[in-house]
């Protein structure tokens, strides 16, 4: 058997070999192939840090749709390859979305390339779609082209103490509504995590 293994941040286990696996890592595929301004697409090997892909993309004014805590770790191919939602999901959506172009190594060794980056693309069937969350399961995803934001010229963070849970989705509801597509991502801390993050950790302090 094979297990194709990327930046080995996933939580549940997927790339981590059980018994006598031959592991294929993709840390070498690490190339950005290029970016096309006119279309918005990043077009770059599975291999490719998330933080990396981020920080080439702001020299253009664009940015990731996805943001994740391993961003400085986890690879593009992964995050695919595991439908990672990330902070931003909010605002950008599951990278399924975002996805407009795939390379894939199938277990007979076929290759298959649809990394065209047409973004209105309905001839025929989807494969790369059904790729995305397979886990290494269907092919291995070796190349990625990447529908990506432009970048925000600013960003500002507001934090809110609410008297209970319930009122959790009322303010999502009314941030929501007051707005609109600028809202880029709402989490929630509640006082268990905060107290034990207090706690456990040097230097952090209760912010309310």
């Amino acid at each position: 058997a094979v297990v194709p293994q990327g930046g080995n941040t996933g939580l549940v286990g997927g790339s981590v070999p059980v018994f006598d696996e031959v592991i294929i890592a993709t840390s070498n595929l690490n190339r950005i192939v290029g970016f096309d301004r006119v279309s918005g697409t990043l077009s770059a090997q599975a291999g490719c840090i998330l933080e990396s892909c981020d920080n080439y993309l702001a020299d253009f004014g664009y940015r990731m749709p996805l943001d994740l805590g391993a961003k400085g770790s986890c690879q593009i191919g992964g995050n695919v390859a595991t439908n990672a939602g990330g902070s931003r999901y909010l605002r950008y959506g599951s990278l399924k979305g975002n996805v407009v172009g795939m390379e894939i190594v199938l277990a007979d060794g076929t290759i298959i390339d649809s990394m065209s980056g047409m973004r209105k693309d309905n001839t025929g069937y989807d494969l790369k779609q059904l790729m995305i969350g397979s886990e290494g399961t269907l092919g291995i995803i070796t190349a990625l082209a990447l529908v990506c934001p432009s970048r925000m010229q600013a960003v500002n963070a507001t934090m809110l103490a609410l008297k209970d849970f319930s009122l959790v989705a009322e303010l999502l509801v009314r941030a929501k509504a007051k707005l609109g597509e600028i809202l880029s991502a709402f989490e929630v801390m509640d006082g268990q995590a905060v107290d034990l993050a207090v706690k456990h950790l040097h230097g952090v302090r209760d912010p309310m």
